[in-house]
Parts: structure tokens; C-alpha cells; sequence
């Protein structure tokens, strides 16, 4: 989460108020854009070319009544793959946590931690430890580029305003970008690029599930076999 989500990082669990989190390890980020250390991991100095997403800023089409749109970079692709389950209170969770993923994907683009959709849909400890990415990101005047993608979730609710999901992210296709040159950074696509994540969310007053925590693992076998 952009992983992710996601801020590519070493193969190593990034938990925020895991002890809060009663479910296993699930989804993340890649080795192929930025590491909260500053090292980008394999790394090549070629201009590859990005499949543009289909529309130039683009909106959510799954944006909680009232929230602030969701925007994406021409070239940049969000793929969410969270099929609905006929269940009300499960695929409410599943928009919710569409809708953070592509807020905190726009962000991590434009490198504003303080975005509005971003901030509509992180609280608790997930905010702040999902703005720093944002920041480490910006400091290199970076962008990214390519093709993020959420998939295999499971919902669990556990009562009337707290869930969590567990879900996989592939950014075996997402590479940073320098904003100043367009040069795009490629990586050989590799189980690094594979990451799960399990999340905690809080029902809002407004009706609004909100990512609250987050617990993630790099280098999924699992994820990378699904």
C-alpha cells in the first residue's frame, strides 16, 4: 500500500499498531519504486515504455458519497480487483478500501501527504506511516508510473464498525519516475514485487470505512502464485 502501495522496501514486516490487528500477515508494495530508505532496488537507468491507462485523470467510479475525487496521472493505471461477495457489510468494506487504495495512489503520485482523498481515507496510525512513503517519494522528486494491482482480498468483519482485509499487491509493472527528466527507473520483475497486506478498518460518523492500520509483508510466495 502502494503499496503499494506502496515505497518498496526490503523484504521486512512494516506494522502499524499490529498488536490491534487480529488477523495474519497480507498485502503491499514493490521493488520496483522507492524505498522509505532512499534505495531503489535493482534499479536501471532506462526509459522503458509504460502503458497509459485508459483516460487522463481519472476518478474513481467508487468514491463514498460526498468524498473528494480520486486523481490519477495519464500513466498511471490503479487496478483493483475486488470482486463483490453479495454480502452488504463485506462489499461496503471492499468500496471503502477501493477507494484508499486509489486515494493513497494519487497521492503517492503527486507526493502530497496532505491530499485531500488521501486524508479522507487514512486515520488512526495508518495516515501517518502512509505519509511518510509519500514524503520519502517526493524527496527524490519522484513520480511512478506503470500499473499497481489489488486482488485476492478477504473481508472479515468483526462487528459493526470495525473490519479487517487481508489482499495481495503486484507492482511488478509500477516504476518510479523523475518528475524533472520523465526518466523512468525499471526493475527485473521479481517476488519482491509481491506483497500482502493485512488492514484494520473503522467506520466513520459519516458511514465512511477508513484504513486505520496495516500490517505488511514483502516477498509473498502467495501472492506471487495467485
Amino acid at each position: 500500500m502502494r503499496s503499494t502501495t506502496t515505497h518498496h522496501h526490503a523484504r521486512r514486516l512494516t506494522v502499524l499498531g499490529c498488536a490491534a490487528l487480529a488477523m495474519a500477515t497480507a498485502a503491499g508494495c514493490s521493488s520496483s519504486k522507492s524505498d522509505p530508505s532512499g534505495d531503489i532496488s535493482g534499479a536501471q537507468t532506462t526509459v522503458p515504455t509504460v502503458a497509459a491507462s485508459s483516460t487522463a485523470p481519472s476518478s474513481t467510479p467508487t468514491a463514498p458519497a460526498g468524498a473528494p475525487v480520486v486523481t490519477l496521472p495519464a500513466d498511471l493505471k490503479v487496478t483493483v480487483q475486488f470482486p463483490a461477495t453479495g454480502d452488504a457489510t463485506q462489499d461496503a468494506v471492499a468500496q471503502g478500501l477501493t477507494y484508499a487504495l486509489r486515494a493513497y495512489n494519487g497521492a503517492f503520485a503527486k507526493g502530497d501527504p496532505q491530499d485531500a482523498a488521501f486524508v479522507y481515507a487514512y486515520d488512526g496510525m495508518a495516515r501517518p506511516y502512509m505519509a511518510d512513503i509519500i514524503g520519502q517519494l517526493a524527496k527524490r522528486n519522484q513520480t511512478i508510473t506503470g500499473e499497481t494491482r489489488y486482488y485476492a482480498p478477504v473481508i472479515t468483519v468483526k462487528d459493526t464498525t470495525h473490519a479487517a482485509a487481508t489482499y495481495c499487491e503486484d507492482e511488478s509493472k509500477g516504476y518510479p519516475k523523475d518528475k524533472t527528466s520523465g526518466q523512468v527507473q525499471q526493475s527485473t520483475p521479481s517476488v519482491r514485487d509481491y506483497t500482502e497486506w493485512n488492514l484494520g478498518l473503522e467506520l466513520s460518523t459519516q458511514g465512511v470505512w477508513r484504513v486505520t492500520q496495516a500490517l505488511g509483508e514483502k516477498g509473498s510466495t502467495r501472492c506471487q502464485n495467485t
